[in-house]
């Protein structure tokens, strides 16, 4: 059956594309802090241009709420869910990776651009979405878009504006303390929300052929050609229709497939349950990766074969996983500590 949007239940088929997401940056991380390798023939050098693009895509979809209340009463509720659920957990493993790592505790304090910057850009993210629907709770539809629309834009010029805010140390610090350069990912967060309040004008240029066969076009050539577009002035351009032809094919793809993702299917069931236990696996998987596998990286850039690539690092991928969700689980058999760092609920 063809999915249906509501605001009651978890979709199958958006469990199964977040699990997705996750498989994804655990793969990205094995490469860049395992390998230290950015070989152009390498899957990771694909990677680093949707994955993040995606999972702040996926963020947004699930944000939106049809007939919510904007008041300063709900947003304050909201806020404070999302700052138990991202922000307690990103400073608690922040602080014990300083522990592990042998690091100094300066990360906590430059926790947005730390290895848990994600997490705090995405309650930041969260809070601006939540301002914008506040501020606009009494217009039209169409002017609560504009705004969305607007905001995201505005976001994503500063966030490439960075050499504007560095002629100053203020500006300086100010740029990287609040992790400007990440609020370029808002623009995603944003196209997430209206693609699940339009989903029915989505699904129109799903089916359509002609619509995908263009977009499915353009993302091959931003998958080949988009480093060979060096002029700097583009570079804003390029990621935005790199990123947002990357979310339209593979949400296209789940959407599409679901059946396959389904809780009927044993694959579905893994990807679903990958999906819903993302925030124990980004939490945890930092201290599992294999950081010292340089030999590896060495050797796939001298003899490059994505393939044999794709099948080494998706094992180590998977092993990294499987060991987060096995820990998480053990935290979560504290109620007190699975509130606390896992989220404030159990999702079983």
């Amino acid at each position: 059956m063809q999915g249906t949007v509501t605001n009651s239940k978890r979709i199958e088929y958006i469990d199964s594309l977040r699990g997705f997401c996750m498989y994804l940056v655990v793969y990205a991380h094995i490469c860049g802090y395992g390998y230290h390798m950015d070989s152009p023939h390498s899957f990771h050098h694909i990677l680093v241009n949707f994955y993040l693009v995606l999972f702040f895509f996926v963020s947004g979809f699930v944000a939106y709420k049809k007939d919510v209340q904007w008041t300063g009463e709900t947003i304050g509720k909201l806020l404070q869910r999302k700052f138990v659920q991202l922000i307690i957990p990103s400073v608690v493993f922040c602080f014990l990776f300083c522990i592990y790592d042998h690091h100094s505790f300066n990360p906590l304090w430059h926790v947005s651009t730390s290895w848990y910057w994600f997490t705090v850009q995405l309650f930041l993210f969260f809070l601006f979405y939540y301002l914008i629907m506040m501020v606009t709770r009494n217009t039209s539809e169409s002017t609560k878009d504009f705004s969305l629309i607007a905001v995201a834009v505005i976001l994503y010029l500063l966030s490439h504006s960075h050499v504007l805010f560095e002629r100053t140390q203020v500006g300086t610090t100010l740029f990287s303390y609040l992790g400007m350069e990440k609020w370029r990912l808002f623009v995603f967060f944003c196209i997430g929300v209206l693609m699940r309040k339009h989903f029915e004008m989505v699904k129109r240029w799903i089916n359509n052929p002609i619509v995908m066969a263009v977009i499915i076009v353009i993302f091959f050539m931003m998958v080949f050609f988009a480093d060979r577009i060096t002029y700097r002035l583009l570079e804003p351009f390029k990621s935005l229709v790199y990123g947002g032809a990357s979310i339209f094919v593979i949400f296209s793809f789940f959407y599409k497939y679901q059946d396959s993702f389904s809780q009927e299917k044993h694959f579905g069931r893994v990807m679903q349950y990958i999906g819903r236990r993302t925030l124990d696996i980004y939490m945890i998987h930092y201290f599992l990766l294999p950081y010292h596998l340089d030999f590896m990286g060495k050797w796939f850039t001298a003899n490059p074969n994505p393939t044999v690539e794709f099948f080494i690092t998706t094992t180590i991928a998977a092993m990294v996983i499987a060991l987060s969700v096995v820990i998480g689980n053990i935290i979560r058999l504290s109620p007190t500590l699975s509130y606390y760092l896992m989220g404030g609920k159990n999702n079983r």
